[in-house]
């Protein structure tokens, strides 16, 4: 109420309190004193001191009195300045002559000689008197308490100024991010256009690559006693063979036998069923990791990265896998070279293209998968259905090269093959039939007829071998033979032709008459009947026999026949011999290393491949390729950014300082959070596209896991925080948040201030960074990619409701009040307001008056803790490296092949 400071003004009436520091007229000022020294000395009384200002005059009195005690009155000439600015007023005084006065013989002036007798004193002659000071005798809280005023005349308030636009700022923001796109264009143009250079001749002084072919051990591979089952069921059972170096081995079989799964247990890939049974390189058991340096493994299904070319694909392979002592030029000869065996050098610089997109052929795609692990020469090479996708000419010509590979440089090749053509055969060294999982032929190709016409199954003249024994090891007993049946099974004109064999009618003469067209088919049919009843008389008759005597394995007497066969024949005798005399050679038996079969049982030698960095920067070259060639998701990262910041610019230009301008900064960082949060879920990508690329480039060897991970984030942990990270979070996750707050923090109008403006960035960067990692975490345990993006959405959600704008953090129940720890938007958001509101003022008009609000009050009612910046800060960059750490875990333990 105005009237208690009635008193303070000299004609007691008309006193306006005003607890500012401005002289606006007059002013009156009171206030005990609370200065402990001076309190001592006066014991029971309390001293009072009263400060008045007058501007006209430009001159102070200071009183300082009490009760019976006299009183010392100091008269000041002053001059003071007025300084206005949107967000506080300075009022500087300075002081020009002090001048003091006291009643004698009182206890303040003289008396028991307290102080001295002069009635007057100046500045310059007593220094005590010139150096005394309010905030020493009235504390500083009691000058600005009630009884503190200024006797003022009510008239209309001056307006505060408004705030200036710093335009500087806003046009070079949007100008830096400008630029930034403008170079970032022009750059992936460049690169985008440039040529890979694969066709450059190269000339080698010594030959490298031709060492790498001839300078390695032979390897033989000897298995026995294979059995898989998943479940209790047996898929493969008392599998046997032996590769030598310099064969072919083809496993044959129709779909279901278990081709594939014996393939995937010579090979040591991982099962998700039981596998029994003994491999042998060179007659000894090895390691997984050094079996994993000898070997090549050509999927069934080609998994290539769609931007890369073809010369690009199979170099990566081999620079991250030929040894680390052989030179760029020799690793990128040898790559050439193997283009030129598969006959894919002139597709070199064509892209692999993906589904929808005019790229090269299927079986384009095919070869270069081959030529991937062709280019290491492994010792060992497994292939899974290498001529799926390849017309005859080129599924000949693959297997060819195949052949060539394994006599000319000693190697040894074992592949799956469903129905291979008769000329190709003729090129397998041994062949492995197999049947509901049994094996019904494992031996020398070229003994296959032979021992067929002797367990009563002959192959009919002029039928394909490979697509006889397909039928005769089918689940039914009897076979198909009608006529467009034994067509296809009959040898084409084309195979005939590989084969030498002259069918002695030309196409022309066919179409000389009607009547030799009849008499062919004729002849045709009559050999039907002919083959159908022969067959006939040599198929056994299914029995239908009782559960007590049906076969445990489950086969049907026809199979049950042709197994027994094979496990009583000479063939499989003289397998099993073969075995025994190159494992006791190999352990070193003298009698039976002099008897043994002519196999080199030399230890296993392998090639020391690149270290971790070089790892590294292979792929992050690969993968900064990937990104420039595909830019179409960087920026549309950034269009979002630029066009949504220019947007919330203008929406929240200019905030004002007050209650509903609070309302805006808080609804524009939620906002913000909001869209980089959903934003992330574009990380869901970033593994899951490339999971079965990684799981069998691993397999295969390629790198390390770790390697992998952080090329898409250097001792070894920091070479292992590889290139998968690095380039998603550089260009995706560190630039939009900039983007966003260089274009639209001086727009908005934030708190001014160059640390507060790079506080503001840090939360933003910190805030993508984490919900990134969450994603990318997400992405890694979760092989869906729908159930990923679900997951990733619930998350977002939770964290949106415990971020302390939807609900408020100090009314929530203390069941759920936890929860708010785990929300990466609440900390972000406390962050930014924290850091916006600490220091500001907010001023609320209502009915005519002009209520100031600090902003730390505000922040307090809202749950927020004013001090908790840094503690957020690092809260968030907790929880980042937290989920990343995770995510590196779970890929290194679980993200593996299981087949």
């Amino acid at each position: 109420m105005d009237s208690v400071c009635d008193p303070l003004v000299p004609t007691g009436q008309n006193g306006t309190c005003y607890r500012g520091g401005l002289t606006v007229f007059e002013n009156h000022q009171m206030c005990n004193v609370t200065n402990r020294k001076i309190l001592e000395q006066l014991k029971t009384q309390i001293p009072q001191v009263t400060f008045s200002c007058n501007t006209h005059q430009e001159s102070c009195d200071f009183q300082c009195g009490a009760e019976n005690l006299g009183e010392v009155v100091l008269s000041m000439e002053l001059s003071y300045t007025l300084e206005h600015a949107y967000d506080h007023d300075t009022t500087k005084y300075a002081c020009k002559n002090i001048e003091c006065e006291c009643i004698k013989d009182e206890m303040l002036c003289g008396k028991d000689g307290s102080i001295g007798k002069a009635k007057n004193c100046r500045s310059n002659g007593d220094p005590d008197v010139a150096d005394l000071q309010i905030s020493p005798i009235c504390s500083r809280s009691q000058l600005k308490g009630q009884q503190a005023s200024s006797a003022l005349v009510q008239t209309a308030h001056s307006q505060r100024p408004e705030r200036p636009i710093n335009w500087v700022m806003i046009v070079s923001g949007m100008a830096g991010v400008g630029v930034f796109l403008i170079v970032v264009t022009a750059v992936v143009t460049y690169l985008a256009k440039e040529s890979s250079g694969s066709g450059a001749y190269l000339r080698l002084e010594d030959d490298e690559a031709g060492k790498l072919m001839s300078e390695h051990t032979p390897t033989s591979l000897i298995f026995q006693n294979i059995c898989y089952s998943v479940n209790k069921q047996k898929i493969l059972k008392d599998a046997i063979g032996m590769a030598r170096p310099g064969e072919v081995m083809a496993i044959m079989g129709p779909s279901g036998a278990g081709k594939t799964t014996l393939l995937d247990i010579l090979a040591n890939r991982t099962k998700a069923g039981v596998v029994t049974g003994d491999v042998y390189v060179n007659g000894h058991k090895l390691s997984r990791t050094e079996y994993k340096r000898l070997i090549g493994y050509v999927d069934q299904e080609d998994t290539m990265i769609p931007t890369l070319t073809v010369y690009e694909t199979i170099l990566y392979s081999a620079l991250l896998r030929l040894p680390r002592s052989m030179s760029d030029a020799a690793k990128r000869f040898r790559v050439m070279e193997v283009m030129q065996e598969l006959g894919i050098d002139t597709i070199k610089d064509s892209k692999i293209g993906q589904t929808g997109e005019r790229s090269i052929s299927g079986g384009e795609r095919r070869r270069v998968a081959i030529a991937c692990e062709l280019v290491t020469s492994p010792s060992i090479l497994f292939l899974d259905e290498p001529t799926t996708g390849l017309d005859a000419y080129n599924a000949y010509n693959v297997v060819e090269s195949l052949v060539t590979l394994a006599r000319d440089y000693n190697r040894t090749i074992i592949f799956t093959i469903h129905q291979p053509r008769s000329n190709i055969v003729t090129l397998f060294d041994q062949l492995v039939l197999l049947a509901k999982g049994r094996i019904v032929y494992s031996g020398p190709q070229i003994r296959t007829q032979s021992y067929f016409n002797h367990i009563g199954h002959s192959c009919p003249p002029g039928f394909n071998i490979a697509d006889y024994l397909i039928d005769l090891t089918m689940q039914r007993t009897g076979i198909d033979l009608s006529t467009a049946n034994l067509n296809e099974h009959a040898a084409h004109p084309e195979e005939r032709g590989f084969l030498g064999l002259n069918n002695g009618v030309q196409q022309d003469d066919l179409e000389n008459t009607s009547e030799q067209w009849a008499s062919e088919l004729g002849a045709r049919q009559e050999r039907v009947r002919q083959e159908r009843a022969r067959r006939q008389r040599l198929q056994p008759v299914d029995v239908v026999v009782d559960g007590e005597n049906a076969d445990p394995d489950g086969l049907s007497p026809h199979m049950r026949q042709l197994v027994d066969a094979y496990d009583s024949s000479a063939v499989v005798v003289t397998l099993r011999e073969e075995i025994d005399r190159s494992l006791a050679a190999a352990t070193g038996t003298p009698e039976d290393a002099e008897q043994s079969v002519p196999l080199v049982l030399k230890p296993v030698s392998t090639h020391e491949r690149p270290g971790w960095i070089t790892q590294f920067r292979i792929l992050a070259d690969r993968t900064f390729k990937n990104l420039y060639r595909n830019p179409m998701l960087m920026f549309a990262h950034y269009t979002i950014a630029v066009v949504l910041a220019l947007i919330c610019g203008g929406l929240f230009y200019q905030v004002s300082s007050t209650i509903a301008g609070f309302q805006n900064r808080m609804g524009l960082f939620f906002f913000y959070e909001a869209l980089l949060g959903f934003m992330c879920l574009t990380s869901l990508q970033v593994f899951s596209n490339e999971r079965i690329l990684f799981v069998r480039e691993r397999a295969n060897g390629y790198y390390s896991p770790g390697t992998y991970f952080l090329s898409k984030e250097g001792d070894r942990w920091i070479g292992n925080l590889g290139t998968k990270v690095l380039f998603d979070i550089i260009p995706l996750r560190v630039v939009p948040p900039l983007m966003m707050g260089l274009i639209s923090y001086y727009m908005v109008g934030l708190v001014e201030g160059v640390p507060e403006f790079f506080k503001f960035l840090l939360v933003l960067v910190l805030f993508n960074l984490t919900a990134a990692a969450v994603c990318l975490a997400i992405g890694v345990v979760f092989r869906n990619l729908s159930m990923a993006n679900l997951l990733s959405c619930m998350v977002m959600l939770f964290s949106m409701l415990f971020a302390g704008l939807l609900l408020n953090k100090e009314t929530m129940s203390p069941y759920f009040g936890w929860l708010k720890h785990l929300s990466f938007f609440n900390y972000a958001l406390e962050a930014l307001l924290v850091n916006e509101l600490l220091y500001l003022q907010l001023v609320e008009e209502r009915y005519g008056l002009n209520i100031d609000v600090p902003g730390a009050t505000i922040l307090s009612t809202f749950g927020f803790n004013a001090k908790n910046y840094w503690s957020d800060v690092i809260k968030l960059g907790v929880m980042f490296m937290s989920f990343i750490v995770f995510a590196f875990v779970w890929l290194v333990f679980f993200v593996k092949e299981r087949r």
